[in-house]
């Protein structure tokens, strides 16, 4: 419900004040280790892996070509970096979610209107591109945010949709470096379906990233 009230806050606010920032020298979104010490994910896209379909769900094998008929292969072969397969925000926006933005409540076939191919994101190992809209932190960095595909928190004046956010929520004692304007990659396990609080729908999309990155454009 927090994450909810903080977007609807986010659009009130406008695009000409940024969200307020943690004390002392603005950080500037660079990469932080992953929880599980793997190591820094590079800002500059790497080169894609063979796709590793044998570990992947059935689900996510039909969606990938793996498992379609040889007369219907896909149309953009899937990208695989490191193992984590790349997500868009327009497959995730791609359909219309029935979410009220006064109650917070979606409509009882709501989550009908959920697509097969997003649905079969959920526990998938992904990487998505998007910008941050910090939600809680302090000054060690950002606890938690929102995952969006508009740059500085400005949503031209309309609130968006549940489905144009990734609520993300760092690991225990892990923390981001706050930025703003810079576009970012998080990676991990991808949860989809509906997160609730009582009747309140607070989130379709959930990670808790395994790395974060400023991305490098090309």
């Amino acid at each position: 419900m927090k994450r909810v009230l903080v977007c609807l806050l986010l659009c009130a606010v406008g695009c000409d004040e940024p969200p307020p920032l943690p004390s002392g020298p603005p950080p500037r979104g660079k990469p932080i280790r992953s929880a599980a010490g793997t190591g820094i994910i590079p800002a500059k896209p790497l080169a894609p892996d063979p796709a590793p379909t044998s570990s992947l769900p059935a689900e996510v094998r039909a969606l990938t070509g793996a498992t379609l008929a040889a007369e219907a292969p896909p149309t953009k072969p899937p990208r695989f970096v490191d193992g984590y397969l790349e997500v868009s925000f327009e497959l995730l926006t791609s359909y219309e979610y029935e979410w009220s933005t006064t109650s917070g409540q979606a409509s009882q076939t709501a989550a009908e209107r959920i697509p097969f191919e997003v649905r079969a994101l959920d526990q998938a190992k992904v990487f998505v591109h998007g910008y941050m809209q910090p939600i809680d932190f302090d000054k060690s960095g950002v606890k938690s945010f929102l995952l969006t595909n508009i740059p500085g928190g400005c949503c031209f004046g309309m609130i968006p949709r549940l489905n144009e956010w990734i609520d993300v929520t760092m690991p225990e004692g892990e923390h981001a470096e706050y930025t703003y304007f810079d576009k970012i990659e998080i990676r991990g396990k991808l949860l989809v379906g509906e997160a609730k609080s009582g009747e309140v729908v607070t989130a379709l999309y959930r990670m808790t990233p395994d790395a974060v990155a400023i991305v490098e454009e090309q």
